[in-house]
């Protein structure tokens, strides 16, 4: 996408064309957390370990009433849509990269001036492992394969102990490296932070300001900026952000090798009763992830300057089995970042005109469940293939406005069931009873 000054797109400034015109699409089912299980650390891991039905399940319905089944033709298609990305998140990146592969002209716009990705590692499922491998990146040799999931009390007593299926431990920046290495040469713009949208006479989005003064017009703007979204607060702001209830302190730990229970295996500890769980992630075999989860009511330390934070780390791991000390003690400490984890209600459509909504900026979930990477993709997935399998690449906006509402229609039962399970774990970690002292969340 060349960023210049251009006239409104011809459909735009004409108006609605007359009728309504109706296109089928093959929508991939992306199946994975929509099942709610008995216990909350079994639905967890049930969860990341569901792997996506790649497989046409038939055609769709945009969501149009009264309207004639159209057949696609390929050779009808016009031109690419201009594409503008705002934000380069996973879910930015990830949608940038379906989107050229279907010959669209895609630009992603970042307010930070470098890569600087957020967070240090997770665990990435089966489904986002098998997302990304559609995308055309293999992360193969990035990540660290995880086999088992341990999760033990405070005395180092086994809770639950669970194989894995094709799940890896991986650096966010390596795999952040990964989609950026994707890219073409000129898609990422860095440095410009997204300031509001310039309206047309029909009330779409004409085109996008950015603090510099960068102007870009485009057919279709997707906010893929995070969690605090300015796309969303901005043009269509629906459910507001809950009330930060539990807090997650990270960091990374390298060293020359890993201890040797931590080979192949994810290590979580729980003091269920005390609001607070320390979870190991190895990502290499030099490197671990881990992670604090804590209720700040009960350890309002967490919210202190770091100095503080410091102190009270390194006398608080000497109280929990090994190798949490060892981990963490041989951590950077003045590294260490703290997650105010947080999610909202869905909203009805994640969209509103020709602006769309991907990843945390449509639906934030609640780190208990190990799904936000894996959503992220789902949902760079699904525009791709909705926008592939309409009759015309550059659709009006009633067509387009149709698209939109099918992602959303199609997204949202799943997402609301993570949403749910998150939810549920989250009220267990914090307000734990006899019977759910053992139901513990997994994430990372």
């Amino acid at each position: 996408m060349t960023i210049r000054r251009v006239e409104a797109p011809r459909c735009w400034s004409t108006g609605k064309r007359r009728g309504q015109l109706c296109a089928l699409v093959q929508l991939r089912r992306y199946r994975g957390g929509d099942h709610l299980g008995m216990r909350a650390h079994q639905e967890a891991l049930a969860a990341i370990q569901r792997i996506p039905d790649d497989r046409v399940q038939g055609r769709e319905r945009t969501g149009f009433n009264s309207c004639n089944e159209t057949s696609l033709d390929p050779e009808s298609q016009g031109e690419p849509m201009r594409i503008a990305v705002i934000g380069g998140s996973t879910a930015g990146l990830a949608s940038a990269l379906r989107l050229r592969q279907s010959g669209h002209e895609v630009s992603v716009f970042e307010r930070r001036s470098g890569t600087s990705t957020g967070g240090f590692g997770l665990l990435l499922t089966p489904s986002a492992r098998q997302g990304m491998r559609r995308i055309g990146v293999n992360l193969d040799s990035l990540g660290y394969p995880v086999e088992q999931s341990d999760i033990r009390d405070e005395d180092g007593r086994s809770i639950l102990s669970q194989g894995l299926h094709d799940t890896v431990g991986i650096e966010r920046a390596k795999l952040q490296d990964a989609l950026l290495g994707a890219l073409e040469p000129g898609i990422l713009q860095l440095g410009k932070s997204f300031l509001g949208f310039e309206s047309d006479p029909q009330g779409g989005a004409r085109a996008a300001i950015f603090s510099d003064g960068t102007r870009v017009e485009a057919d279709l703007f997707i906010g893929a900026d995070g969690v605090r979204s300015n796309v969303r607060s901005s043009w269509t702001p629906g459910p507001a952000l809950r009330q930060v209830q539990s807090m997650e302190l990270v960091g990374m730990y390298r060293g020359d090798a890993i201890p040797e229970i931590l080979n192949g295996r994810f290590l979580k500890f729980c003091r269920t009763e005390d609001g607070i769980s320390i979870g190991l992630v190895p990502t290499s075999t030099e490197c671990v992830t881990w992670y604090i989860q804590c209720d700040p009511r009960r350890w309002p330390i967490c919210l202190s300057p770091q100095e503080e934070k410091r102190a009270w780390l390194q006398e608080e791991v000497q109280r929990w089995p090994d190798p949490v000390a060892e981990i963490i003690l041989g951590s950077d400490l003045n590294r260490t970042h703290l997650w105010r984890t947080t999610d909202r209600d869905l909203p009805i459509n994640f969209h509103r005109s020709n602006v769309l909504l991907v990843g945390d900026a449509a639906h934030p979930l609640l780190t208990f469940t190990s799904q936000g990477t894996g959503s992220a993709i789902e949902d760079a997935l699904a525009i791709g293939d909705l926008l592939d399998h309409h009759v015309s690449r550059t659709p009006d906006p009633e067509q387009l406005d149709g698209i939109l509402c099918e992602f959303s229609r199609h997204r949202i039962p799943i997402l609301r069931a993570r949403l749910q399970m998150g939810r549920r774990m989250q009220s267990q970690f914090l307000n734990p009873t006899r019977r759910t002292q053992q139901i513990v969340p997994i994430c990372s």
